[in-house]
């Protein structure tokens, strides 16, 4: 990329951080659960630190930096509410008059679950151009490795979700986990991103092979 692109690049990315930041702060203006919307912004929080950092080195695409920007603003929004409260079907029945919750007939908050697949679904692109650029792999590698990355780091997620009921009370370890009383919380949520990375695997393949039959 020419230098002039390049700067376009880290000027979006700079665009995308104070956005970033923005909804971070609203989002922390008079909180409903502000114990627990601390501990879920340790992520926010890390996850800024990085974006910061990459729109100074402009190492990612702008792509891969966007699926991370917009992952973390839904755990933004997320954190909000500690995931097990976001108003998700209030807000599409004022827009549009449709319930989710009444039309499926959902008994829990599901945005934990939309923001688990959502992790599979975008993450698979820069976790794939990390092991493409950093490893020096083949493209066609590069997404297994991200495939399996979204699986791995899905499970460790989950491990450390069970290690707060150890250090952590049981109610606010429910708090930060969200199960609702969902035995099979954790197994839904990995289930979930592994279906979003597959799906999006599957996309890159066909872009892929639509691109390769253009030449």
């Amino acid at each position: 990329m020419d230098k002039k692109g390049n700067l376009t690049n880290i000027n979006l990315k700079f665009g995308l951080l104070i956005f970033y930041v923005l909804v971070l702060i609203i989002s922390c203006l008079k909180p409903v659960y502000p114990q627990q919307m601390l501990l879920q912004h340790s992520a926010t929080l890390i996850a800024g630190v990085f974006l910061l950092y990459d729109a100074k080195a402009d190492k990612l695409s702008i792509v891969a930096f966007f699926c991370i920007f917009l992952f973390m603003i839904f755990h933004i929004i997320g954190a909000r509410w500690i995931y097990s409260y976001v108003p998700y079907d209030l807000w599409f029945q004022k827009l549009s008059g449709f319930g989710f919750n009444d039309y499926f007939g959902f008994q829990r908050n599901h945005f934990d679950r939309f923001v688990h697949f959502m992790y599979g679904f975008l993450m698979m692109i820069p976790f794939a151009e990390f092991y493409k650029k950093c490893l020096k792999v083949d493209r066609e590698i590069a997404l297994h490795m991200a495939f399996m990355f979204v699986l791995a780091s899905s499970m460790i997620y989950e491990l450390f979700e069970w290690s707060l009921t150890i250090l952590l009370t049981n109610e606010q370890a429910n708090n930060y986990n969200g199960q609702q009383g969902d035995f099979w919380d954790a197994q839904k949520d990995m289930a979930l991103a592994s279906i979003g990375g597959i799906l999006m695997f599957f996309i890159l393949k066909i872009k892929s092979r639509i691109k390769a039959n253009d030449y």
